[in-house]
């Protein structure tokens, strides 16, 4: 989830939250607070009928009183004293014509020597309507305030933290090993400038130590040449010697092995720093089945020693754009890789489907799959290498902007490519 999204939810979380605690609880105060000042109406009405009282000085004159102002009701006390009293009653209404709640003061008045109860009510529809009006207003404005609130913090939140999503979209086209330097806006706000400097900084550190590092294997590939073929040679030389003894020949011939496997590293590193350098550029439409026959008639020694059967399946082919020597280079890794892990006496798959390459043998599973395309990652030591074949496979699907893809299903080794 975003920042900005996670934050507005927070946002809205809460004033959903609070609009729903404070709309009830406002609506309570409200109430309680008309309530509180209709028994204080209702009390001043009883204070103004006791002044009233010297004045009446008969029954007709009480009646008259009483037909004058509606909220008052008197009739002949039953028992006496009554007692002060404030209660809610729902009575039918003549004007409304239906049933509504009123707010009653039973109370008690001595008139002309005779003890009377009074009623004195006065009805709540008014009052409530009112309440649900106050309180539908401010569910209203605090709703309004909410939206307002969001509109104008995704707004401002996505102006604030433009430059953020600029440097974070500058960092995933960045490449290393093709971009010089790398261009970042800069910002009024301080931390994403601090930001900015700080990546700028360290991509170019990083940039400079992938130079230096890159040079070094250059440099030490390419004087490593001229040593190694020297001493190659040298070990022919003292092959060929007539006064050597068995033992001392098996060391030799140790030593030029061991020779030939350093010159294949040292190929090898030479080759990947060429690719990372982009120094094949050429590209030729070829047929893959072509380009495949051509490789497996390279190994077709190594396949008859193990009793390995190579079955080739070619569906829908297309012409691909690719450098040839980077292609034989693929191939020749992805072939040579199969039939060394291969069981003796199995087969080795190759589907050639549209624009995909496909090479499939049975065999244990690796110990660490995720790591197959790392260089110098040995899943046996057994099997003769140096680690460095597959890695060169991606660098070269990488360098060409093919997809390199490996799994393991049902006991066997899947690598596939689609060019």
């Amino acid at each position: 989830m975003k920042l900005l999204r996670r934050t507005i939810r927070n946002y809205i979380i809460y004033a959903t939250l609070l609009l729903l605690v404070c709309t009830p609880l406002y609506y309570l105060a409200i109430q309680r607070l008309f309530v509180e000042e209709m028994e204080e109406e209702l009390l001043h009405h009883k204070e103004n009928f006791s002044k009233i009282i010297p004045k009446i000085t008969s029954e007709n004159d009480l009646r008259l009183y009483e037909g004058i102002n509606e909220e008052f009701r008197l009739q002949e006390a039953t028992h006496w004293p009554i007692a002060d009293s404030i209660f809610t009653i729902e009575l039918y209404d003549s004007l409304e014509q239906e049933i509504i709640p009123f707010r009653i003061l039973r109370t008690s008045a001595a008139i002309q020597n005779k003890n009377y109860e009074l009623i004195i009510s006065e009805s709540i529809v008014g009052s409530r309507d009112l309440i649900e009006a106050i309180v539908a207003i401010q569910a209203c404005l605090l709703s309004l305030l909410l939206l307002g609130f969001i509109f104008i913090n995704q707004n401002l939140s996505k102006v604030v933290w433009k430059p953020f999503y600029i440097i974070l979209e500058k960092l995933k086209q960045y490449q290393i090993d093709k971009d010089l330097f790398i261009s970042l806006p800069q910002s009024n706000t301080t931390e994403f400038e601090d930001l900015r400097i700080a990546i700028e900084q360290l991509v170019h550190k990083s940039r400079e130590a992938y130079i230096n590092q890159k040079e070094f294997t250059e440099n030490a590939s390419h004087e490593l040449q001229t040593p190694l073929a020297i001493f190659r040679s040298k070990l022919e030389i003292l092959m060929q010697s007539a006064n050597i003894t068995n033992e001392q020949a098996e060391l030799i011939s140790e030593l030029l092995t061991t020779t030939d496997r350093i010159v294949r590293l040292n190929k090898n590193l030479l080759l990947l720093s060429k690719i990372e350098n982009n120094q094949f550029p050429s590209k030729l439409e070829t047929l893959l089945s072509k380009a495949v026959e051509k490789t497996i008639g390279l190994y077709q020694d190594t396949a008859t020693s193990r009793k390995l059967k190579i079955k080739i399946n070619t569906e829908n082919e297309s012409l691909i754009a690719v450098n040839p020597t980077l292609l034989e280079i693929l191939l020749s890794n992805l072939i040579s890789n199969s039939l060394k892990h291969a069981p003796e006496q199995s087969e080795v798959s190759i589907r050639i489907r549209n624009k995909s390459l496909s090479i499939v043998n049975s065999g244990d599973p690796f110990k660490n799959p995720d790591k197959i395309f790392q260089r110098f990652n040995r899943e046996s030591r057994i099997v003769q290498g140096h680690g460095l074949g597959l890695a060169i496979v991606k660098e070269i699907c990488d360098a060409e902007g093919f997809k390199a893809h490996y799994q393991y299903v049902d006991g066997h080794h899947q690598f596939s490519v689609s060019f």
